[in-house]
């Protein structure tokens, strides 16, 4: 068995679904982000990997079925994801190579006005896994940006392993049928209007110029998946947040910095987990992955008709919002009131209890720690009356 199917066999054998390898020499094109020497100077391939996300569970996601179902199938597949990674390295250092495991997420590099989770706005990985996965033959980047694949479309998460060993790189999808068909279902389901539905970009990978919607600034994701602005323009859907911002998305760049930073530091739980990468994250029995949007992943599936069905069931879903015990769930538009709170941000409360919100009548008890999101607590315990004690 020749090294490179060897190290292919490991990974699946570990939770693995797709595996690829590349060369750097395919990334010599891309953006910073596709620098491999930034974490290990004697990297000369990198092995990149792919398990797919439950479709029953995306589904009950996007139908608002379910809310927290898929943040534990992401968790379990990151803990996987890091399995398959760890094992790769330590295999590869046996062998006499320098590796280096690729954080999955919330790493990335420094910038001017600070890289905490509550300060950052450029969000620069520290190595992109997408642009890996291109070179090494997993799938293509769709409209979205995001990496597609043939079996799973883009509802898949990477994990990636860099080497000193010099491996036999994978022919890249330069030939692909074209899947993503550029329905921009991706672009209709995005809450904050982070890339557009007509304007393009591109990324040179491997010789070859991988085309995909035009971005705006990194805040402009970030701020509605850290769950700060859910509702849809047209009102009639949101993502599982109840939050609004209250001055709607600023249009200028800078403005919409400042308000990320401000809502961010205002977040209890990005003050306690500021420095914390994916790592921790999944390896923390006490925290509960709680993903509010990723909308354009979970959509795009690799059939078009699953596609459509994806977004039906997204525009079909209600909004969200927030019940004075803690709990969210998605009601018809009318039946949401949406209210101010202390942190520039509204949250949709059910109608029916508006009334004894406004007269401060609630009494939510965050020791029993019934809510999930903190920032949930937080809202609630501006509503109550103080001086009664409640």
């Amino acid at each position: 068995m020749s090294q490179e199917n060897r190290i292919k066999a490991m990974a699946k054998e570990n939770g693995a679904v797709l595996v690829g390898i590349t060369s750097t020499d395919r990334l010599s094109d891309a953006p910073p982000s596709g620098d491999p020497t930034y974490l290990l100077h004697s990297t000369r391939s990198i092995v990149s990997f792919a398990i797919p996300i439950d479709r029953t569970v995306i589904r009950d996601y996007l139908g608002k079925k379910n809310w927290l179902a898929l943040g534990a199938e992401l968790k379990r597949i990151d803990q996987a994801l890091y399995r398959v990674a760890d094992r790769l390295a330590e295999d590869f250092s046996k062998q006499g190579h320098e590796a280096r495991v690729v954080d999955l997420n919330q790493v990335y590099r420094p910038e001017p006005g600070g890289t905490s989770a509550h300060t950052r706005v450029a969000y620069v990985p520290d190595f992109s896994h997408r642009y890996a996965a291109v070179a090494s033959g997993l799938g293509w980047l769709g409209w979205s940006g995001n990496l597609l694949t043939e079996r799973f479309g883009g509802a898949v998460l990477l994990g990636s392993v860099l080497t000193s060993a010099e491996l036999k790189p994978d022919p890249m999808m330069t030939s692909h049928e074209d899947r993503c068909e550029k329905c921009r279902v991706c672009a209709t389901v995005c809450p904050s209007g982070y890339f557009s539905s007509q304007e393009s970009m591109s990324v040179t990978i491997g010789g070859t110029d991988w085309t995909y919607a035009k971005r705006g600034i990194p805040m402009r994701c970030a701020i509605g998946c850290n769950g700060y602005h859910g509702l849809l323009g047209s009102g009639k859907w949101s993502t599982w947040s109840p939050y609004r911002l209250s001055k709607g998305m600023p249009a200028d760049d800078a403005e919409l910095n400042d308000l990320s930073r401000r809502v961010r530091a205002a977040d209890p739980e990005k003050r306690r987990y500021a420095d914390y990468g994916q790592r921790e994250y999944c390896s923390d029995p006490n925290l509960t992955y709680s993903d509010t949007c990723a909308n354009c992943q979970m959509v795009c599936w690799a059939e078009r008709e699953e596609r459509l069905e994806n977004k039906r069931l997204l525009s079909q879903s209600g909004v969200v919002v927030l019940s004075s015990e803690g709990k969210r769930f998605a009601v018809d538009p009318d039946e949401a009131a949406v209210i101010d709170t202390p942190f520039e941000l509204q949250v949709a409360v059910p109608k029916r209890e508006l009334p004894a919100i406004e007269k401060r009548e609630i009494f939510f008890d965050r020791e029993q720690d019934d809510y999930v999101y903190p920032l949930d607590a937080e809202a609630l315990s501006s509503f109550m009356d103080q001086s009664s004690g409640g």
